[in-house]
């Protein structure tokens, strides 16, 4: 081979090399130069109305229910009500086989009859002056006795007949047709479901928030997508010392009668509510040295700001500090950043950020 072509292809060779070696550093160089922006998605902050809750549980009660009870002995002849069925005040709910009753109250007229004759005989002799005033006061208070048990013997007949004290609903049937029953042995349970309560024990320390017709929210498994308000009807006026709690009741109208006795319902008691609030999602605060922040969105970088808590209401928390309405909070990837992180916006509806939403090289 001639000498100058050797020299040429040696040449060649060599720069080849010096230039792949020139490239690979220049791509090191701009690799270590890239900066990834951080995935976020961001809320609006905006203002509403917000209130301080009070939460527990309770169990509903009946404001008017009643225990059927029967005052005389005998067998139930008949009972016409059934679990579930609607009564009247007044309507008849059972009869006690009456016929002793009946007997006896023939029998006490029989006597009153007899005295009544008796002393209109001995008053009229007692007028001729032939028998004693004795004789007559006694008796008229014979007849006064013989009444009384007359009355009473009337009132036993007419127990006989069991009626609803109360409109509402039977609640419960305790005893079947044919039983034996003794005096004063409850028969029914009787249910108004019109009005309905609910009673909770709040702690001392909340006394003071507590005040007569605050409102409630009531949920209830059965109706997820149902909220029932109730108000403070009474407050007891005493601490119970045992539990360091006070009782508190409170009303509410069941006109559609979709809520029954015995329910169980989660209850948010408002105490106090503010109209015009800044609101962000609770999820969005971070908590660092006793401090609150959250991190707003500018310039498609993250800013930390201080801000301080107020109400909290389920997922949501009053806020206040250096922001303003219509902020872009991050509400998720905020503990991926720090002030001054380049941020990606990823539910953003309008795209401001697209020469900078993969990579960027810093200069």
């Amino acid at each position: 081979m001639p000498q100058p072509t050797k020299h040429f292809i040696i040449a060649s060779t060599l720069a080849l090399l010096l230039l792949s070696g020139c490239s690979g550093n220049k791509d090191e160089k701009n690799n270590e130069e890239q900066v990834f922006a951080v995935p976020v998605t961001i809320n609006p902050l905006e203002r509403g109305q917000i209130s301080s809750n009070y939460h527990s549980t309770a169990v509903l009660e009946s404001i008017n229910d009643a225990e059927v009870i029967t005052r005389v002995t005998g067998i139930i002849e008949q009972l016409v009500v059934e679990e579930g069925d609607y009564v009247e005040k007044g309507q008849l709910i059972a009869e006690i086989d009456s016929r002793r009753y009946q007997l006896r109250l023939a029998q006490a007229d029989a006597e009153l009859a007899s005295v009544t004759q008796e002393l209109k005989r001995i008053t009229a002799m007692h007028q001729k002056r032939l028998v004693s005033t004795e004789r007559v006061d006694k008796l008229t208070y014979q007849q006064q006795s013989t009444k009384v048990t007359r009355d009473l013997a009337a009132l036993d007949l007419k127990d006989s007949r069991i009626t609803a004290p109360i409109a509402g609903f039977i609640a419960s049937k305790l005893v079947k047709q044919g039983h034996f029953t003794q005096g004063y042995q409850k028969l029914v349970h009787i249910v108004d479901q019109k009005s309905l309560q609910a009673v909770l024990h709040i702690p001392e320390h909340q006394l003071a928030n507590v005040a007569l017709h605050q409102i409630a929210h009531l949920n209830f498994n059965a109706f997820p997508a149902q909220s029932f308000i109730a108000k403070i009807r009474s407050i007891s006026p005493i601490i119970n010392p045992q539990s360091g709690t006070f009782k508190v009741i409170m009303s509410l109208d069941n006109i559609g009668q979709q809520l029954k006795p015995g329910m169980f319902a989660q209850v948010a008691l408002v105490f106090s509510t503010h109209s015009n609030a800044l609101k962000v999602s609770s999820d969005a605060i971070i908590s660092r040295d006793g401090q609150q922040y959250i991190y707003v969105v500018e310039n498609n970088k993250a800013r930390e700001i201080p801000i301080t808590l107020g109400f909290i209401e389920k997922q949501l928390t009053e806020i206040s500090g250096d922001i303003d309405q219509g902020a872009e909070i991050i509400v998720s990837g905020q503990h991926n950043v720090k002030s001054d992180t380049l941020v990606k916006v990823l539910n953003r509806s309008t795209e401001s950020i697209s020469a900078t939403s993969t990579t960027t090289a810093s200069r």
